[in-house]
């Protein structure tokens, strides 16, 4: 052995191995395995030190976009090493192991580690979309010394975007304008190298979940349409690795049959039926910001029998449920005590895909307003059914409840939008259809308003706490819609209450800039319709 040579040096690495790296375990460095792996059991991978010129920092930086707009076009070069193993005739295990070192070092830039992104994407975000399963994303997290795999490490790139947040703590040495700037050269390089293994490799469920979690941080910057554009080029990506019909019905099936299908893939299945789910839901909610509201989805909406996605608490433990039939709920059980808040997320943004259909104009005038008032009907009992519900578990049905206020604020505003003409639907005039409008978003409005003070609230008790990670990455988007609101009708308000709500969302815009870019814009904009509404007021 090298050690026979006296020299330390010879028989040590020069970097700890990947499962202490992973682990954030101390590492002895001794070759060919350190004593943590030994005494553990454990495979014990070193990976290579990379070349100087495949560590170079990305040297390009952005300012924020704003509202609704794209940042100046700048190249941001590839690394060299990357793309030299991409272009030429590796073997995937190469090309694999190449972009988990590009990968790796992208985390180390932002001064995290693989584990702390993946623990706070578990705690936070995951609970809004919950469609990366915790078991087989650790499972792949603790054999990545052995192989690791292209879409797995783009996967763990993007979920490091969608929780990277210097305004909550984790480089608070850094002016706003170095955060932001860092965390666009992140993006810039996530949207690269996914279009590089896009094109390299078979599309999977970890690819399309990297694209999902891609398209949902452009959508919480500001940038709806860039959101949908994404989404549709990973939409394409599901279709063609057939997700769209995994329905769950074959495990159904075995499961009833006393049948117990291979765990682990059972669990991918599930998994897929999950982010296919995540996708639906994601282009509606997508498509409500979008600067043409009128464009057809690529996804049509699941029929009222489909069954509704295994909750993650199910999903997380398939191994052990033995054969006990998996959950079988159809999407119409709206009143159904055993729907958990994935499974209503799904109903929430069924209602919104029912909404958004209705406000196309392809049906006259009194047939759309009646066909509206449905929904609003329905939406407001489902409403009465969830608040409760959010109020008990806080976090984890915010989502519901802001897509519904989501779906009222689209359906009423579809309604206060319409030219003067003659309407007899329900025997009342456009007048009366549009007050009784004004009046269900004044009640939205209120809700929101609600929120943002628990919320508010919640922050000043916890300030160590990122609360930011707990809002739903729609929110301030309905907070823009309840500030139109609010403006469009200052003179029918009383001017005190007016005057605290617009200052409490200008102020939530301002303290969730750094982390939703979404507001900046925003916030000049409103200020001047402010002003000016003001004005009129007065």
């Amino acid at each position: 052995m090298a050690a026979d040579g006296g020299s330390m040096n010879a028989a040590s690495a020069r970097q700890a191995c990947v499962v202490c790296k992973t682990r954030k375990k101390k590492c002895n460095k001794l070759l060919p395995s350190c004593g943590y792996c030994i005494r553990k059991g454990l495979q014990c991978v070193y990976m290579p030190v990379p070349q100087t010129h495949s560590s170079e920092p990305v040297k390009h930086r952005h300012a924020a976009s704003g509202w609704g707009s794209r940042p100046s076009l700048e190249i941001v070069s590839c690394r060299r090493s990357l793309a030299a193993v991409l272009s030429q005739r590796s073997t995937e295990a190469e090309t694999g192991h190449q972009i988990y070192l590009e990968v790796y070092g992208l985390i180390r830039e932002t001064e995290q580690f693989v584990e702390d992104i993946s623990t706070r994407f578990f705690q936070g975000f995951h609970r809004h979309l919950p469609i990366v399963s915790r078991t087989r994303f650790y499972n792949n997290l603790i054999t990545l010394g052995s192989t690791p795999t292209a879409d797995f490490s783009i996967l763990l790139l993007a979920i490091c975007l969608i929780t990277y947040s210097p305004a909550a703590g984790c480089q608070p040495s850094q002016s706003n304008a170095s955060q932001t700037s860092s965390k666009q050269a992140l993006y810039l390089s996530a949207k690269s190298l996914f279009a590089q293994i896009q094109v390299s490799c078979s599309p999977s469920v970890s690819l399309i979940q990297a694209g999902i979690l891609l398209a949902m941080y452009e959508y919480i910057n500001g940038r709806p349409d860039d959101a949908f554009i994404t989404l549709a080029s990973v939409t394409r990506l599901a279709y063609c690795a057939r997700i769209h019909i995994c329905n769950g019905q074959e495990t159904q099936i075995l499961s009833e049959s006393g049948q117990t299908p291979d765990s682990d893939l059972l669990l991918l299945h599930e998994e897929a039926v999950n982010t296919w789910w995540g996708i639906v839901i994601c282009e509606r909610i997508f498509l409500c910001e979008a600067g043409v509201i009128e464009q057809p989805t690529i996804t049509v909406f699941p029929d009222a029998n489909a069954r509704l996605p295994i909750e993650p608490q199910v999903l997380d433990h398939l191994e052990s449920r033995g054969p006990e039939p998996l959950p079988n709920i159809p999407v119409s059980c709206i009143t159904s005590p055993s729907v958990g808040a994935f499974g209503r997320t799904v109903q929430a943004a069924c209602l919104l895909d029912q909404v958004l259909k209705a406000t196309l104009p392809s049906t006259d005038i009194d047939s759309r307003l009646l066909q509206l008032d449905r929904l609003d009907a329905n939406l407001q009992s489902f409403l009465t059914l969830m608040l409760p519900k959010s109020q008990e578990q806080p976090g984890l049905y915010c989502t519901v409840v802001h897509i519904a206020m989501r779906a009222l604020f689209t359906l009423h505003g579809h309604i206060l939008d319409q030219k003067p003409q003659v309407v007899r639907a329900n025997f009342q005039s456009l007048e009366q259809w549009q007050q009784r409008s004004r009046e269900a978003l004044d009640t939205v409005t209120k809700m929101a308003l609600d929120i943002l003070q628990f919320l508010s609230a919640a922050h000043l008790e916890s300030a160590a706490t990122p609360r930011i990670d707990a809002m739903p990455p729609m929110y301030p988007y309905v907070a823009c819609a309840a500030l139109d609101h609010l403006h469009h009708t200052s003179q029918n308000k009383d001017v005190a209450w007016l005057a605290g709500a617009v200052d409490l969302l200008r102020r939530f815009f301002a303290r969730y800039y750094q982390h939703w870019t979404v507001g900046e814009r925003r916030v000049k904009d409103q200020a001047a319709a402010g002003e000016k509404g003001d004005g009129s007021a007065a």
